[in-house]
């Protein structure tokens, strides 16, 4: 996928370990993007390049105390809210129509600053009753 540059320069690294039935996928996607502190609470955005099957997504990471929230905007829209030991319910809309999610979350940990940091997330995810566990890692580079 390719990504390209929002404002400031900050490398994000965004990898997913999904766990289904057994079998490990993994999902990584790079991007430069942009941090900022306001109000108490951290935010990270990045943009994702329009391809000839798909126009561009914006994503935006919010980060709360102990809650993460993540909102994507374009070829696919959400708006996820990940706070350890909650369950979150979500339309997640796609170009081919939206489907109902639910997320779970186990584990939120963030070491972020704006010299840059990770967060560090554990979820089960689920599909029409179909559960995806998934561990994911976000790096945030100051570059």
């Amino acid at each position: 996928m390719t990504l390209k540059n929002t404002d400031n320069s900050y490398k994000i690294v965004v990898r997913n370990t999904q766990t289904i039935d057994g079998e490990q996928n993994i999902v990584e996607e790079t991007a430069l993007g942009s941090y900022r502190e306001k109000n108490g609470k951290q935010y990270i955005t990045y943009r994702t390049d329009e391809t000839k099957e798909s126009e561009s997504t914006s994503s935006t990471l919010i980060i709360d105390g102990d809650s993460l929230t993540i909102r994507r905007r374009g070829n696919t829209s959400s708006h996820m809210v990940y706070r350890a030991g909650h369950r979150h319910s979500f339309p997640y809309a796609t170009p081919y129509g939206t489907i109902d999610m639910e997320l779970e979350t186990d584990r939120l940990i963030s070491y972020l600053s704006e010299h840059g940091g990770t967060i560090e997330l554990a979820y089960t995810l689920t599909i029409q009753g179909e559960k995806y566990l998934n561990d994911m890692k976000i790096t945030v580079v100051k570059g």
